[in-house]
């Protein structure tokens, strides 16, 4: 069996200075979990840089998951990581090369990230080049691709001999492979929801077929050695910010509520005002990517910061949905606030998080409108 990854394996979206030390410990405990599931490759994706190409070097160097690309580089043209590894599974060779989109859109942000120390060459002329490599010594070749399923199209219609294509980054639970000439394309979706697991079996006359499924994955944690190490980065993570013989902060409270009584009791019936309790009853309390939507204008100017704990902005308080208001409280000034809609909804209740909530937008409004 072969354990791959397409990429974007490790952050969601940027990190700023005051989440550094998490976001390294997150990465570690990934590669750590990683390493112990027995991956045999990972495709970079742009947010695996956002630690930079250093500190992946070095997660590569202390776990031995191998990290491949054949089309990232640095400025003069040499690559940053392995273009491809090769694998003996069940008497076959196995040839396994990493792509990232080349878009102007993707070089862009990867330019942003790495401020400009990395350059995405051109994804065809690499995968030509590493094909040409791989020609006559492998009995398979899969393609891990970061770019979407219509460049995988293309690549598979551009490039011959590519057998298999795993994709990432747009997202799509693709069931039944989609065939582009002799190469075969799937994806698993995102954020871990599912599990890909394609079988591919070799005929007598060198055809190849494959079944793919995908499994969903639940919340509940098996008792292995895999949630152990997730506990103890839970344990190492909340240890980042509370000090030693202190509690975890204690449920929210608010300086809305003198003059503001009603809402501020309507509000205390929602899930919104329960929602950092939600993280306390699953170990997630400490884990920046779900505080970014279950505490009070996260990492913001007078917001809830990983630094401070501050307890009376836990769970999604009124400043969630109408801005900052520190100065209407400090100065007893009168304010217009934002008005919420579902454009502010919809940064926290997205499609893998709240796949019901745009259909039944109206129905949830009203369950916290008051």
């Amino acid at each position: 069996m072969l354990v791959l990854d397409s990429g974007d394996l490790f952050f969601e979206k940027e990190i700023p200075e005051t989440l550094r030390a998490s976001a390294k410990l997150k990465a570690e405990a990934v590669a750590r979990i990683y390493r112990t599931i027995g991956c045999d490759a990972v495709n970079v994706g742009e947010r695996d840089l956002l630690l930079g190409v250093t500190a992946l070097k070095e997660l590569e160097k202390k776990f031995g998951t191998p990290f491949i690309s054949a089309n990232l580089t640095d400025t003069k043209n040499t690559p940053l990581f392995k273009q491809y590894v090769i694998k003996q599974i069940a008497g076959k060779t196995i040839g396994i090369f990493g792509l990232t989109g080349d878009t102007e859109e993707m070089t862009s942000i990867i330019g942003k990230i790495t401020q400009g120390s990395v350059v995405v060459q051109d994804s065809i002329k690499a995968a030509e080049s590493v094909m040409k490599e791989l020609a006559g010594k492998v009995d398979l070749v899969i393609a891990l691709t970061h770019q979407g399923v219509g460049r995988d199209w293309v690549l598979a219609r551009r490039v011959g001999g590519i057998d298999l294509i795993i994709g990432g980054r747009d997202g799509q639970k693709i069931r039944e492979p989609r065939k582009a000439g002799t190469t075969q394309i799937v994806q698993a979706g995102e954020k871990g929801q599912y599990l890909g697991l394609l079988e591919v079996s070799f005929g007598p006359d060198k055809t190849k077929a494959v079944r793919n499924s995908l499994i969903p994955l639940g919340n509940q944690l098996a008792d292995d050695e895999v949630t152990s190490m997730i506990l103890d980065y839970q344990k190492q993570m909340a240890a980042l910010y509370v000090p030693a013989g202190e509690s975890p902060a204690s449920p929210a409270s608010t300086s809305c509520s003198p003059c503001h009584e009603k809402e501020f009791s309507s509000w205390q019936a929602t899930g919104h005002a329960r929602a950092y309790e939600s993280l306390v009853n699953r170990n997630r309390q400490f884990d920046p990517e779900c505080l970014a939507c279950h505490t009070t204008r996260f990492e913001e100017p007078d917001g809830f910061s990983m630094k401070l704990q501050q307890k009376g902005l836990l769970g999604v308080q009124c400043e969630s949905c109408h801005g900052n208001a520190s100065e209407h409280v400090r100065a007893s000034t009168a304010v217009t606030h934002q008005k919420p809609g579902k454009e502010v909804c919809t940064t926290c209740h997205t499609p893998d998080r709240s796949p019901t909530f745009e259909k039944g937008y109206e129905v949830y409004f009203r369950k916290a409108k008051h």
